[in-house]
C-alpha cells in the first residue's frame, strides 16, 4: 500500500541530489484582497494535494502564474514567497502574465483550441495565428523561468498539463541535462482528431523534448503513439513505450491520478453535519432523496444531458416527486470565453424551465450553486447524498467521483459514472452510462434509488478497494520512479535502415 511515507522515501531516494521543480499555470496558493485585509487561499484541485505534499518533502521549486488580486503585495523582489502560508517549506515563484498573454495564451490557445481539441465534446476548436504566436511567448517565458531558479543545479523538471506543451524543447535546448518530465491531465485524442491542428508538428515536438510523458489511460498513450506514427519521422518502440525523435528518446507511460483515499475516509468517519445543515441554504422544503454533481462549468461535463435526464425521471416515476432534488455545484470556470457564457446561459434556462415544471409550493427539483467548496465542505454533501452524478461527455479521469466513492456512506450512496470518463476504467461497479443516451440515464437514477442495500454495499466496498489500493500517493511515487528509470537507461539504437540495393552494371552502348 503506497502511503505518504512511501512516497517520501521515493522523493529521498531519487531526488536527493537534484533540485526539483513543479511546473503548472495553476498556482498552488494565492494571496487575495478581503477588504483591506490579505489573506490566502490553496487552489481546488485534484491533483495539487500529492504535489503540494511533493514540494514540501523534497522542499522544492513550485512555479507558475499569479491568479489572487493580492499575489504581488506579498512576494519578493524576484516573484517568490515560501508557502504553505501557515507552515513554509518551499518556494512559490510566480509569473505575471499581462491581460494579453492570459487571453492568448490560456483564454485562447490553451482553452479555446487545445481543450476542444483533446475532448470529443463536439465543441469546434478554433485556430487563431496570434494566439498561436502569444501560446509560444507564454511558454517560452515560463521555460525562461525554469532556468534562471534551477541556475547550473542539476534538477528533475515536472510540468503539469496541456497549458505547456511546449516548454520541455525550450529547456532541452538550452539545458539537454536537465531531466523533463510532463503530465497531460486531459485526454489525446485520436490521430484523425489531432491531425486538424495547423501546429500540431510543434506540439509533438515540445512534448517529445521530455524525458517521460505521462497521460491517465493506455489508451491515451495509443492515441499519441498513432499521432506521432502519422506526423513525424520518428522511431516508435511500443514494446518498449519510447519514442526516439532526432537525438531524444521520450518514456510514454500511464499514469491513472486518484485521490487521498484514508484522508478523505477518515474526513467522512468524523464528520457529525448532517446533510440539511449544509444544504438549508441552498434547497428550501423538505426532500428525501439527494442527488449530487460536483463540476466546474464546462461543456464536456455533461450538465444539460444529465438536467434532462431528471425531466423525463420525474415525468416517468411521479412518485418522486416532492422527494426527490438534484444539488449541482457549478463553479464558474473561463468565463471570459463566449462557449462558456452560452452554456451557463443554456443551464439556468434548462434549470429554471424544470423548476417551473414541476415545483409546488416551497420543493424545487433543481438547485444549482456556483458558490465554491472546498473538499471539507464537500464531505457532508457526499457522506450523505443517495447519488453522484458524473456525466461527463468526455473526461481524462474525473477525480469527484473517487472523492464521493470515498466518503460515501456504503448503505446509501451510489455513483452514475459515464463511460467516458477515465475512471470508468477502474470503477466498474458504478452504475455506468452513456451520457448521449438520456433514456439510460434517467433509468440509472431510478437503479440506484430502488437498488437493494446489500447490492449497493458490495459494489461500494469494491470501488473503496480500488482507490484505497490505487491511491494519490501511488500515483505520484510511480510518475518519480519512472522518470528516474527513463532518465537512467540509454536511449534505444536508431532503426537499422535496409541495405541499398546495387543495380547491375549496364554495358554501354556502342
Amino acid at each position: 500500500m503506497w502511503t505518504k511515507e512511501s512516497l517520501k522515501e521515493v522523493i529521498k531516494e531519487k531526488l536527493k541530489d537534484h533540485v526539483f521543480v513543479i511546473v503548472s499555470n495553476r498556482e498552488p496558493y494565492s494571496h487575495i484582497y478581503v477588504g483591506q485585509k490579505v489573506k490566502w487561499t490553496g487552489a481546488v484541485s485534484g491533483a495539487v494535494t500529492p504535489l503540494d505534499f511533493i514540494m514540501q518533502t523534497a522542499k522544492g521549486k513550485w512555479i507558475a502564474a499569479g491568479t489572487g488580486d493580492a499575489d504581488k503585495a506579498v512576494v519578493d523582489k524576484n516573484g517568490e514567497i515560501m508557502v504553505p502560508p501557515d507552515n513554509p517549506r518551499y518556494t512559490l515563484k510566480r509569473l505575471w502574465l499581462s491581460k494579453e498573454e492570459i487571453n492568448g495564451y490560456y483564454n485562447g490557445f490553451s482553452n479555446s483550441t487545445l481543450w476542444p481539441l483533446c475532448h470529443i465534446a463536439h465543441t469546434r476548436p478554433s485556430f487563431h495565428h496570434a494566439e498561436w504566436e502569444i501560446y509560444k511567448k507564454v511558454n517560452e517565458k515560463f521555460a525562461n523561468a525554469i532556468l534562471e531558479k534551477v541556475g547550473n543545479s542539476k534538477a528533475f523538471v515536472w510540468i503539469q498539463d496541456y497549458h505547456l506543451a511546449l516548454v520541455p524543447k525550450f529547456l532541452k535546448k538550452k539545458r539537454p541535462d536537465l531531466f523533463v518530465a510532463q503530465f497531460w491531465h486531459i485526454p489525446w485524442p485520436a490521430a484523425e482528431t489531432f491531425r486538424i491542428c495547423p501546429w500540431r508538428k510543434d506540439i509533438l515536438e515540445g512534448l517529445l523534448a521530455n524525458d517521460l510523458l505521462g497521460f491517465h489511460l493506455n489508451y491515451y498513450c495509443t492515441n499519441f503513439f498513432n499521432t506521432v506514427s502519422r506526423e513525424l519521422e520518428a522511431n516508435i518502440n511500443y514494446e518498449n513505450s519510447k519514442v526516439s525523435y532526432k537525438d531524444r528518446c521520450t518514456t510514454i507511460k500511464s499514469f491513472p491520478i486518484s485521490v487521498d483515499y484514508e484522508y478523505i475516509s477518515n474526513l467522512a468517519n468524523h464528520s457529525r453535519k448532517s446533510l440539511k445543515s449544509v444544504t438549508k441554504k441552498y434547497i428550501s422544503g423538505d426532500y428525501r432523496y439527494l442527488c449530487l454533481s460536483v463540476e466546474r462549468l464546462d461543456y464536456t461535463k455533461g450538465t444539460l444531458e444529465r438536467l434532462e435526464a431528471i425531466d423525463r425521471f420525474l415525468t416517468r416515476y411521479p412518485q418522486y416527486q416532492k422527494k426527490f432534488v438534484y444539488f449541482g455545484i457549478v463553479a464558474l470556470s473561463r468565463m471570459n470565453i463566449s462557449a462558456y457564457q452560452n452554456y451557463l446561459k443554456r443551464t439556468e434556462e434548462a434549470a429554471q424551465r424544470i423548476n417551473w415544471k414541476y415545483h409546488t409550493n416551497s420543493w424545487y427539483p433543481i438547485t444549482i450553486t456556483n458558490d465554491i467548496f472546498g473538499l471539507k465542505e464537500l464531505i457532508p454533501l457526499y457522506k450523505n447524498a443517495d447519488i453522484c452524478m458524473v456525466t461527463s461527455l468526455d473526461d481524462g479521469m474525473n477525480i469527484v467521483s473517487k472523492e464521493y466513492t470515498s466518503a460515501a456512506d456504503p448503505k446509501k450512496g451510489m455513483l452514475i459514472l459515464s463511460h467516458f470518463t477515465g475512471t470508468a476504467r477502474e470503477l466498474t461497479d458504478a452504475i455506468q452510462v452513456n451520457p448521449y443516451n438520456v433514456e439510460q440515464m434517467t433509468e440509472a437514477i431510478r437503479i440506484a434509488l430502488e437498488m437493494p442495500k446489500k447490492e449497493k454495499m458490495e459494489r461500494m466496498k469494491k470501488m473503496k478497494g480500488v482507490i484505497k489500493e490505487r491511491n494519490i500517493y501511488r500515483w505520484a511515487s510511480k510518475f518519480i520512479l519512472e522518470l528516474s528509470n527513463a532518465t537512467s537507461s540509454p536511449p534505444p539504437p536508431p532503426p537499422i535502415e535496409p541495405a541499398a540495393k546495387k543495380e547491375p552494371l549496364k554495358k554501354p552502348k556502342k
